[in-house]
């Protein structure tokens, strides 16, 4: 996904710039490498999930305070899980390729979180701060940024809509391949080239 949201929404670029692993797919903002405690114990590293609210290609409030994850249920040191944000535990296919195991509800006092980094930070100080406390990890991998050419282009936009209503990976279905336009010999003609991507 191209890099303009995170770059020109400031909490997101805030994310990002403190180490934390994200990505924006499907009209969803995923973190990845969450450190976890599972009920055994064991420290594990899941997905984070949050529906991407977005102005163009600005971050707008989060429209929910509920997040997801994908991952087993995130417990306490002693094993025990942690109710404080526990909604609903359900598989769940939001797109191809992303898939969620559990629905989080951490609200804030304040009815809503102001931006996307405060949303973040505190579901992943609430899942990573046990682990943390076991093997001294944390969610801010600072991973290695590969820029995606192919896809800046100012044609090429965030899908929000989907996420919203919950059919993204109905929408991924009817997703159309690329489209490019090719010049023909030096007349200045052009003709469509239909592209098809394939799995």
């Amino acid at each position: 996904m191209s890099p303009q949201p995170i770059n020109r929404s400031p909490d997101l670029k805030r994310l990002r710039d403190e180490g934390y692993d994200i990505e924006i797919r499907a009209g969803y903002l995923l973190v990845k490498d969450v450190p976890y405690v599972d009920a055994n114990r064991q420290v594990k590293r899941g997905i984070l999930v949050s529906e991407l609210s977005l102005a163009g290609d600005v971050t707008t409030v989060p429209n929910t305070h509920v997040a997801m994850f994908a991952g087993e249920y995130p417990c306490y040191k002693d094993g025990s899980r942690i109710s404080q944000i526990e909604n609903q535990s359900a598989r769940r296919e939001l797109a191809q390729n992303l898939i969620i195991d559990h629905t989080f509800s951490s609200k804030p006092t304040t009815g809503s979180y102001k931006d996307y980094y405060e949303k973040i930070a505190t579901y992943v100080a609430i899942i990573s701060s046990q682990a943390e406390a076991i093997a001294g990890v944390t969610a801010k991998t600072s991973p290695v940024i590969v820029p995606d050419t192919e896809e800046n282009s100012v044609f090429n936009y965030v899908d929000t809509a989907s996420s919203r209503v919950g059919i993204g990976a109905i929408s991924q279905k009817l997703e159309l391949g690329k489209v490019g336009i090719i010049g023909v010999g030096g007349t200045g003609s052009y003709v469509l080239d239909l592209v098809a991507k394939t799995p």
